[in-house]
């Protein structure tokens, strides 16, 4: 008999209180989902700048190894690739290498850098 009663005074969720609650967790969830597609949009802009800063310092690299640089362009993927070697001194050459990429959105996007080179 004691058992019994037990089970009688426990309480239990109603069917309405579990409704409740299902849509209190769906409204959260779908206030979470501009945070998530803005973090998706952010992970990709990351991407390009450092897939944009590997090709740069590539092509860096690349130019510092040959004896007489000159001035070029090229195509990477989707990103243009610009580079200038100016006489910045007597046997000092400025180089700099630009990049340009349109991400996901279509926005474009620009990325640079500057070196010097003593000439021999």
């Amino acid at each position: 008999m004691i058992a019994s009663s037990k089970l009688i005074n426990k309480k239990a969720f109603t069917l309405i209180e579990v409704v409740v609650s299902m849509f209190i967790l769906t409204g959260g969830l779908l206030l979470l989902l501009p945070m998530m597609v803005v973090s998706m949009q952010s992970n990709d802009l990351a991407n390009g700048f450092t897939e944009a800063s590997m090709m740069i310092k590539d092509k860096m690299e690349e130019l510092k190894n040959i004896d007489n640089p000159v001035s070029g362009a090229d195509s990477v993927g989707v990103s243009y690739r610009t580079w200038t070697i100016s006489q910045a001194d007597n046997n000092l050459l400025r180089m700099v290498v630009n990049i340009n990429w349109t991400d996901i959105d279509g926005r474009l996007h620009t990325n640079s850098m500057v070196s010097y080179m003593m000439q021999n």
